[in-house]
């Protein structure tokens, strides 16, 4: 009985290690403008080589499209001074942060390179799709029409933009005709993945609802699709809810509503396009994000869209966020925005959030993350030296009392009720506890847990070597034998949960789980962060150690 309860207690443990992340995937849970704020400043004088891309843009009507639930069919209507053609320019924000360009087509947001951050190929991250549209602004009607902006002329009131220190700003200004002047006004910071996008008009009637929206997701930056796939979804944070979108092949979805809108954003793995609107939980917003996975290749497509009523003259204040999640950027926000990464249930997450703060502040200290974890697992072996000693202790008067337990049995076998008063009153006598051999595991599993959304959600560890084969501790290990991809940390970790199974076992019929278990958690690492296999194995290779030393100190029996 005691070696089937040994073996159901394995298996339980090896069925937590295949549900848990199917589990967290199911849960986963103004004043008013003067008129110079429309007059266009002359250009910087420069050649047009250094400005960036221009083309001959022929600029139709403003688009006006018959909305029945989504956007429809396209139906010029109104014209104006836009009628007409120009040439399309590029102007380029560089901060010591990111390298982003705007297209004076539309105001769009058609480039951001994250300098910090690079592709395995070396590239910069790019977060914007091409062919997106980021940023776009439409007028949505009270009559059912929505006016798109995206081919409309933003005259930009220069050509180039850089910030070393402090913060600059970058005005696009579109003239709408019969009277309507909208502008964008764009404020980046030196020191900020977050810049500031102000909308100012004037001329409208208080029918029109604006709508800034980011279409066509962003980019895949993961050097395998199936690293990126599972994280990408489009985020909500509303009425202090989190609320995500995920699409799989063939699906679409989307999420909207009206109330106290904190954020809305598109992420990857590691990263995050997000706007916050201004006075959150103070003002209402309507709010809407979904996905698609239809198209020929089975890319997902996320978008969100951020809506307010326009007033005849006003401002609209907005920040819009690029760039990494990184949980202290994603805090200094201050708008929730650090909810975008979902660390589980509560205990899991409070737990995930100081490992995470004693990582990066040992980072100063020790700047390689696998060394981090060395110390760590070492610093938790110390810390449950106590714990794993009455474990020992446990195990060894359990398997003491074993022949008197299987008296009893034998004795009490047509008395259920009985035996299970004798067996509690043996242990009493004898000192032992059943569940003491658990305590260590009862302590390490929320530990586990905590590391492993550590290692697959927080960028700190995305390309973060370690030593000899080990390249990145975030994605599994692969070393290249005779053309096959083999990972060597889950064949070690298997061997030392062999070797320490073999040490602790004393009675020869539960030989089978020495061999077993081993088998059935190679399955379960082999496709884990090598950051979390190291940990794990390194865990088994202290307990091996104090094991050994304890047991040479015959302090095992106590």
């Amino acid at each position: 009985m005691n070696d089937r309860r040994t073996l159901l207690g394995f298996l339980l443990i090896g069925l937590i290690f295949v549900l848990a992340p199917y589990y967290y995937e199911w849960m986963g849970i103004s004043p008013k403008p003067s008129d110079p704020i429309f007059e266009e400043k002359p250009p910087e004088a420069q050649d047009q080589e250094e400005v960036g891309r221009s083309r001959d843009v022929s600029s139709p009507p403003l688009e006006v499209l018959q909305a029945k639930g989504k956007v429809a069919a396209l139906e010029p209507s109104i014209e104006g001074p836009n009628n007409r053609s120009f040439v399309s320019k590029i102007v380029k924000v560089e901060t010591p942060l990111y390298d982003l360009e705007f297209d004076s087509k539309g105001g769009l947001l058609v480039s951001a390179n994250l300098k910090k951050y690079s592709l395995v190929d070396g590239q910069s991250v790019q977060l914007v799709n091409v062919n997106s549209q980021a940023l776009g602004l439409s007028l949505r009607h009270m009559n059912g029409y929505i006016e798109r902006l995206s081919e409309i002329e933003f005259k930009p009131d220069r050509d180039r933009l850089e910030v070393h220190v402090g913060n600059e700003s970058l005005v696009l200004n579109a003239d709408l005709g019969d009277g309507r002047f909208v502008a964008k006004e764009l404020k980046f910071y030196a020191d900020s993945y977050g810049f500031d996008c102000v909308l100012k008009y004037r001329g409208f009637s208080e029918d029109v609802d604006a709508e800034l929206a980011w279409e066509g997701g962003i980019p895949f930056t993961e050097e395998l699709i199936e690293y990126d796939l599972p994280e990408m979804g489009a985020l909500a944070s509303f009425n202090g809810e989190r609320i995500e979108v995920k699409v799989d092949d063939g699906e679409s979805s989307s999420w909207s509503d009206q109330g106290y809108l904190q954020w809305l954003g598109i992420r990857s793995k590691y990263f995050l396009a997000a706007i916050i609107p201004e006075g959150v939980n103070k003002k209402r917003y309507g709010g809407e994000i979904s996905g698609e996975r239809t198209g020929r290749e089975s890319i997902p497509n996320y978008g969100f869209s951020l809506s307010q009523q326009l007033s005849r003259d006003g401002s609209w204040g907005t920040r819009v966020y690029v760039g990494p999640l990184d949980y202290d950027n994603l805090i200094r926000e201050n708008s929730g925005l650090e909810q975008a990464i979902d660390f589980g249930w509560p205990v899991i997450k409070t737990i995930s959030k100081f490992i995470l703060i004693v990582f990066k502040e040992t980072y100063n200290y020790v700047p390689n993350y696998g060394w981090i974890i060395v110390l760590f697992a070492l610093v938790l072996k110390v810390i449950t030296y106590p714990l794993t000693l009455k474990s020992y202790q446990s195990m060894a008067k359990m398997q003491e009392i074993a022949p008197k337990i299987n008296a009893l049995k034998e004795k009490y076998k047509n008395d259920q009720q009985r035996l299970s008063q004798e067996t509690m009153k043996m242990y009493k006598e004898e000192g032992a506890n059943p569940l003491g051999g658990c305590l260590p595991m009862v302590l390490q599993m929320p530990i586990f847990f905590a590391l492993y959304q550590i290692f697959s959600k927080t960028i700190e560890l995305r390309q973060s070597p370690f030593a000899l084969w080990i390249t990145d501790l975030s994605v599994p290990d692969v070393v290249d034998v005779g053309g096959l991809p083999l990972r060597i940390l889950p064949l070690l970790m298997a061997l030392s949960m062999f070797v320490q199974q073999k040490m602790t076992m004393k009675d020869p019929k539960q030989a089978a789980i020495v061999y077993i278990m081993p088998l059935v958690l190679i399955f379960f690492f082999w496709s884990m962060s090598s950051g979390l296999v190291l940990y794990w194995t390194l865990f088994n290779v202290f307990s091996i150690a104090q094991q050994h030393f304890t047991g040479k100190g015959g302090s095992v029996s106590g």
